[in-house]
């Protein structure tokens, strides 16, 4: 831990201040240092590399994911390549932290849609990025097709090439909006993903045209720890103008906030109005 290590250094009080962790992508780290404790900002880069020696940039976090984009804002403090290739669950993901949005810390995630992935399916990820969920997918079980919608052109340009990178031929990808793409897109599909939880909600129309009885829905959102017990009615009460689902499934999948937490929530459809 970052603190540990830091611990005979400097004060009690800055220390207090200290991130008790940070993010591996590759070989590039992402931090988050508070503006009061700037100034320890070598000392802070000194500790990351004696524990990870492989590391070749270091970014510093200084503004939250937002955008159409999903992309955060960050400061190189050491190094100066941005460009990287992330690896997991046997798939490898190039691409630029400060251009596209990638968490490793949705890996454990990935690897339970990936197991639940029954071979012949066919698979829509909207909102899908430099394709983690996609890939994953795609490798690791036996879909017959998956398809991602991604916005972002440089996500898109990464995508594709993480495509080709992991040797797949069942993995197709399209650019633009998913309100224009997705009603544009061939038949229905077996199970759907919503990985976008700032503004997924904006899009259950969307995903509720492409749904069928038995497909699953993978819905995420962000929430605090008070909601979590109405979650599953509450995702059931925004699709329900559009489709009959019953939510089988909640849990966390990752910290956004003290108190408010990534959710995910699975959704069987058994009836569709649209």
């Amino acid at each position: 831990m970052l603190r540990e290590r830091l611990g005979d250094r400097i004060s009690e009080e800055e220390l207090s201040m200290v991130r008790r962790s940070f993010e591996v992508i590759g070989d590039i780290v992402i931090v988050d240092i508070p503006d009061e404790i700037y100034h320890l900002k070598d000392e802070i880069v000194k500790a990351i590399l004696e524990k990870h020696r492989h590391v070749k940039t270091i970014l510093r976090k200084v503004g939250e994911v937002s955008g159409d984009y999903r992309v955060a804002n960050y400061e190189v403090i050491y190094g100066r390549e941005t460009e990287t290739i992330a690896k997991e669950h046997g798939c490898k993901f190039l691409l630029d932290p400060t251009k596209v949005y990638y968490s490793v810390k949705l890996s454990g995630e990935r690897e339970r849609i990936f197991r639940l992935v029954k071979p012949g399916e066919r698979v829509l990820v909207m909102f899908a990025g430099v394709g983690p969920f996609a890939i994953t997918m795609a490798k690791n079980a036996q879909p017959k097709e998956v398809v991602g919608v991604e916005l972002n052109p440089e996500a898109v340009r990464y995508f594709r090439e993480n495509v080709r990178l992991n040797k797949l031929e069942n993995v197709k990808v399209y650019e633009g909006d998913v309100r224009e793409v997705v009603p544009r897109l061939e038949g229905k599909f077996d199970r759907i993903l919503m990985p976008s939880p700032n503004n997924a909600q904006e899009f259950a129309d969307v995903a509720a045209i492409k749904a069928k009885p038995g497909t699953t829905i993978h819905y995420y959102t962000f929430a605090g720890v008070e909601e979590e017990k109405e979650l599953p009615g509450r995702v059931e009460e925004l699709f329900s103008p559009y489709l009959k689902g019953k939510a089988t499934f909640v849990r966390r999948c990752g910290n956004f906030a003290p108190y408010v937490h990534r959710y995910v929530v699975d959704l069987v459809v058994e009836d569709v109005f649209v």
